[in-house]
């Protein structure tokens, strides 16, 4: 009965929600209109002659705009009104001017009505858990690595974040998709049954044998590999039969294997790089995965030790080169580089049985005379956490009752315990963050909201005991629990997960680069490109560097594959290590990196619209407006005949078009010396007529080079404002003069993912203060995550 009454109580609470947002929406809905009437004779005088129907300026149209301000189009419109009337455009200098204090007047009634409509549009009751958050929450519930997040429907993005409440909605198929995942969560925490089978299995490739037992590698001898007394020389990048064949007939269970290779580089004076590829490598029809790239020392032999979670039953592995030029007809003559691989040893799963996690939950309770009173105990002691607060008397009962039917019935105590689990996982206490609260949220709620933000976990003991004792909203404790919350590897998940989303690293796969025209793009490019990108914002956050080193910093963080494909001498190994750069350097910063110029242009082609988007989007803080419907598009011309740059200027002569140009293009222009694969150019790859470069073959792929180089780059342009710049070094000069605008969009951004929820209008003054805030502690990354825990939009519902 009492679990009855807590979902009733939850659904009144989303009712009264409901209704108390529908009253205020009425109430804001009203208050547009009065705003609409009040302003009507100041926009008839000066504002409807340019800005009325179809033909509008600017495809802004004043008079057919509406006045649901619950509608985010409507609402960002009016909000657009309002800051080009505090920023003196509206109206043009050129038309009759407003005396100062009916604009004063008109900008208060602007300003007020907004704030409200923001305030109700944003209010938002429960917020789900995403998939990374579901997946991090049971790891630290039940100490278990489950990999259960890609049993989960995909979570919609909301202002590009996917932990946003207006987002995250629950339908009948997650429902189900839960279900599943709590079951794989409590298979995970129980282990098997029985003892999974040991494999401790020593082979070197000389003894590989398919299923009728003949060598499944002996015909290769001589043509891609050479045979030697220690086991096998190979030289191959790209297509190499070198499985592990004798692994894969054991048909290991899945888990965690330890494996140790024993290599040395051969013919080469430099390190040779190997590479290791777990799972089903044979086949390819299912889950495989890169395990390791390794920088093997020449002349020595090197033993490399990895440890691999294989997924599914019957894996194996399969060790290649990178960075080697291929042969298949004269192995035992060949004279470039390669490694010699002999004994191989794979052991595992590795794992103990019965995991820690079945005794930490079960803790002295023998599960073969477990009763429904052991069962209370247990869910007495996970309720608290799972819920993340204090439970309240009789809320166990549902779940202790849930046990007991199945007990009844015959079940085992640990099939019936399982039962009561799984309900506590697909409760709506566990996947959703209740924020409770009048002008505060709740000592607990404020524990989640801070655990989640930084670890996108759950909170663990010591900052529930800080809520328990009412003492967690202390300045100076809370100051405290920050640093020590983003000092704990645990942090790594602000890391990743922020900026896959505020920097679109989650599409670094969305688009493959042509290979006609990127030959040398290879997947340790890819992989090292999200990895600078990643330790250049942990770098920031760890030293409290300026949000500035967003625009433009004296240093990069690479390895030897990216700083060769950036033009970096001196960084050998894949290693990654940070390097100061030249004062005339033309990277440094966000944009100018790999990552970010890949995810922003497509396999073939950038777009200096779709970068110039992005960057003020996501760097600048101040998002492009929509383009009105009817507005032409403006297509790649893929023979290399125009650039794009022609082709936008003849689009800016459409006075639709031209008002958003004028502001959206330049950052892109700035960015056209780099290529789709952030490498750096001074002429347009093209495939149709133009002249051939100096190179004949790709480095690290080794890739015959097909692409010409066509048209020269043009990468000047002027600010919306007027300032000239020549290339990207003097536009991040440019852009660097707006301190205070480039903090106030990453402030957005952090608020944005922090609290879960859309930022509004009605947030400006905290993010106002928030930077003021920062201003005076050198703009410091770190500073700014403080200061926004600390504001009181963070402690508010």
């Amino acid at each position: 009965m009492l679990r009855i009454r807590k979902l009733r109580r939850i659904a009144f609470m989303l009712a009264l929600a409901v209704a108390f947002s529908a009253a205020e929406r009425s109430r804001a809905v009203g208050q547009a209109r009065a705003l609409k009437s009040q302003l009507q004779p100041l926009l008839m005088a000066h504002c409807i002659d340019c800005h009325e129907g179809k033909d509008a300026e600017g495809s802004f149209d004043l008079a057919g705009l509406g006045d649901d301000l619950s509608d985010r189009e409507t609402a960002r419109r009016w909000v657009l009104v309002h800051d080009r009337m505090v920023k003196g455009e509206m109206p043009p200098k050129d038309e009759p001017s407003i005396s100062v204090a009916k604009q004063s007047a008109a900008i208060k009634t602007l300003s007020t009505t907004l704030m409200r409509a923001d305030r109700v549009r944003s209010n938002v009751v429960l917020r789900r858990l995403n998939r990374n958050e579901y997946e991090a929450t049971v790891r630290d519930l039940f100490g278990i690595e489950a990999r259960v997040k890609n049993m989960l429907p995909q979570d919609t993005p909301t202002d590009g974040f996917d932990n946003v409440g207006e987002g995250l909605a629950v339908s009948a198929e997650a429902m189900q998709a839960y279900l599943r995942a709590a079951d794989a969560t409590l298979d995970a925490v129980f282990g098997p049954p029985t003892r999974p089978r040991y494999v401790q299995h020593t082979t070197n490739l000389l003894d590989q044998k398919d299923h009728l037992g003949n060598s499944s590698i002996a015909r290769y001898f001589g043509k891609m590999f050479r045979k030697t007394k220690d086991g096998v020389v190979i030289f191959q990048s790209r297509y190499c039969p070198s499985n592990l064949v004798n692994f894969a007939r054991l048909r290991a269970p899945a888990g965690t294997y330890r494996g140790t290779v024993r290599v040395r580089a051969i013919q080469s004076n430099e390190p040779v790089t190997l590479r290791i590829y777990g799972g089903d490598t044979i086949v390819g029809r299912r889950e495989n995965h890169l395990v390791g790239y390794y920088d093997i020392p020449p002349g020595e032999w090197t033993t490399v030790e990895f440890e691999d979670r294989l997924v599914e039953p019957n894996g194996t592995f399969l060790p290649k080169c990178y960075g080697t030029e291929d042969t298949r007809k004269d192995a035992d003559t060949y004279p470039n580089p390669g490694l010699e691989i002999a004994d191989i040893t794979i052991e595992g799963p590795i794992e103990e049985w019965p995991p820690a996690s079945r005794a930490r939950l079960l803790s002295d309770v023998n599960p073969r005379s477990g009763t429904a009173s052991d069962a209370k105990a247990i869910l007495e002691r996970i309720l608290p956490r799972a819920f993340r607060r204090p439970v309240e008397p009789g809320e166990v009962d549902p779940f202790v009752s849930l046990v007991e039917s199945k007990l009844d019935a015959g079940d085992s105590f640990e099939g019936a315990l399982r039962l009561g689990l799984k309900a506590v996982l697909c409760s709506p206490e566990f996947l959703f963050l209740e924020e409770p609260g009048e002008d505060v949220i709740s000592q607990h709620a404020l524990a989640s909201r801070l655990s989640y933000f930084l670890w996108s976990s759950m909170p663990d003991a010591e900052l529930l005991s800080l809520a328990d004792q009412g003492r967690l909203d202390d300045p100076t404790v809370l100051r405290g629990q920050v640093d020590r919350l983003l000092n704990s590897p645990k942090a790594k998940a602000l890391t990743v997960n922020f900026t896959a989303q505020w920097l679109s690293l989650k599409d670094i796969d969305f688009t493959a680069p042509d290979r006609k025209l990127y030959p040398e793009f290879d997947e340790l490019l890819k992989i090292s490109m999200v990895e600078e990108t990643q330790r250049f914002f942990h770098e920031m956050l760890r030293q409290d560097l300026s949000v500035m080193n967003v625009v433009d910093s004296d240093f990069v963080i690479v390895n030897e594959r990216l700083a060769k494909h950036y033009g970096i001498d001196g960084v050998e190994g894949q290693k990654f290590r940070k390097v100061t750069l030249p004062a005339d350097s033309v990277r440094g910063g966000v944009m100018t990196q790999a990552s970010i110029l890949k995810v922003t242009a497509n396999g073939t082609n950038s777009s200096p619209v779709v970068r110039g988007i992005w960057v003020l989007e996501n760097i600048m803080g101040t998002p492009a407006p929509p383009p009105p419907p009817n507005a032409p598009t403006v297509e790649p011309d893929i023979r290399g005949a125009t650039t794009l740059r022609e082709q936008l200027a003849k689009h800016r002569d459409v006075d639709m078009c031209a008002v958003c140009h004028v502001i959206i293009d330049p950052a892109g222009f700035a960015l056209e010396n780099f290529d789709v694969i952030g490498g750096w150019r001074d002429d347009y790859r093209t495939l149709g007529e133009g002249r051939r470069p100096d190179v004949r073959r790709a480095p690290f792929t080794y890739d015959w080079v097909s692409y010409k180089l066509g048209r020269p780059v043009d990468a000047t342009g002027q600010t919306p404002d007027g300032r000239p710049f020549k290339d990207i070094r003097r536009f991040k000069e440019l852009l660097a003069d707006d301190v205070d605008q480039i903090t106030t969009g990453l402030t957005r951004k952090l608020l944005t993912y922090s609290m879960g929820r859309t930022v509004g209008f009605s947030d400006r003054p905290a993010i106002k203060g928030i930077v003021t805030k920062v201003s005076a502690q050198q703009y410091g990354l770190r500073a700014l995550v403080h200061e926004i825990v600390q504001s009181s939009t963070f402690h508010r519902p």
